[in-house]
């Protein structure tokens, strides 16, 4: 009898959860409801040797089965939707079903190297969807704002403030409620309020930041410094050919991480001495002041990276 390995793709959208099983090309579909998940997971737990099963983000649709997964203990990767979706088009695969998607899901988990997902507690996924709310109300304030910056002094425009007005009011509101619960979620949770005190020891890295970091990435502390350099997008890319040494830049990672060290960046420079000498250096080097800031970022992953793999080490001894 042979033993081989198995991938698992999972396409998930609102409605249906479509799996395929490779080697063996079995297929199966459920509905994308708690009911579904369980005969997902039933399905999956009677079948042997799986190494890895591979999904895309779809905006939510994926957390029911997610969680669902990993507490039947199954190694769940979460993988970037654009590179699977080349990854197709290098294998000539242009048709795109569920059912192809599945298939190309269990087929990149096969070929490429993909990172199991860590298990998060209850705690730390509520404050993962207390972030995405952050995130969504501070997007809808800018745009209030920006709409009020472009109306003009008459009749018309003075209700349209008015209303602008209110609107700005009840999301400033509501976003204050959201950091409370924040708040309230890291005080709560002996693990997390931990957590964030690592994070929140470098100068330049206040609660919200840390809340930013725990819900959006968990794999800090668990990969190695150029890892998550890349994973947050920081990392300088080589541009060569040849004999040509092209300039290195950032691409991808993870957009509302850079962000939110972006702001810590700038008060790290100036609060905290090794950041603030880091800096200097760079500058009186002659770098331009963006690659300073990048630069400074990068610095800054790094060193949080590395405190929070000694507090897991630490937690782990006990």
């Amino acid at each position: 009898m042979a033993y081989t390995t198995r991938f698992v793709g999972l396409d998930i959208s609102k409605s249906s959860l479509d799996a395929c099983l490779l080697p063996d090309e079995k297929r199966a579909s459920f509905p994308n409801t708690a009911e579904g998940c369980a005969s997902l997971v039933a399905f999956l737990t009677s079948v042997p040797m799986i190494e890895r099963l591979i999904l895309e983000p779809t905006g939510g649709y994926e957390r029911l089965a997610v969680t669902a997964l990993q507490a039947a203990g199954l190694p769940v990767a979460k993988v970037n939707a654009r590179q699977v979706r080349q990854f197709a088009k290098a294998c000539g695969q242009l048709s795109k079903t569920d059912s192809i998607d599945a298939f190309v899901l269990a087929d990149y988990g096969r070929r490429m190297q993909t990172r199991v997902l860590p298990e998060r507690s209850g705690t730390s996924v509520l404050l993962a969807q207390l972030v995405l709310r952050y995130r969504q109300l501070s997007h809808m304030i800018v745009q209030e704002k920006n709409r009020r910056e472009k109306l003009t002094g008459d009749a018309d425009d003075t209700r349209s403030r008015d209303w602008i007005e209110e609107t700005l009011c009840f999301l400033g509101a509501q976003r204050q409620t959201v950091v409370d619960e924040m708040t309230a979620c890291i005080e709560n949770d002996a693990e997390l309020a931990a957590k964030a005190e690592v994070l929140m020891s470098l100068k330049g890295i206040g609660l919200r930041t840390a809340c930013f970091l725990l819900a959006d990435l968990p794999e800090l502390g668990l990969i190695e410094k150029g890892q998550i350099a890349k994973l947050v997008g920081v990392a300088p890319l080589n541009r060569d050919s040849g004999q040509m040494r092209g300039k290195r830049m950032i691409a991808g990672g993870r957009r509302p991480i850079r962000d939110a060290l972006y702001v810590a960046a700038l008060s790290a420079i100036r609060f905290e001495p090794a950041i603030k000498a880091f800096n200097a250096n760079l500058r009186n080097r002659g770098k331009p002041g963006k690659l300073a800031i990048v630069a400074v970022i990068r610095k800054i992953v790094v060193i949080l990276n590395a405190k929070m793999r000694e507090h897991i080490t630490k937690q782990l001894a006990a």
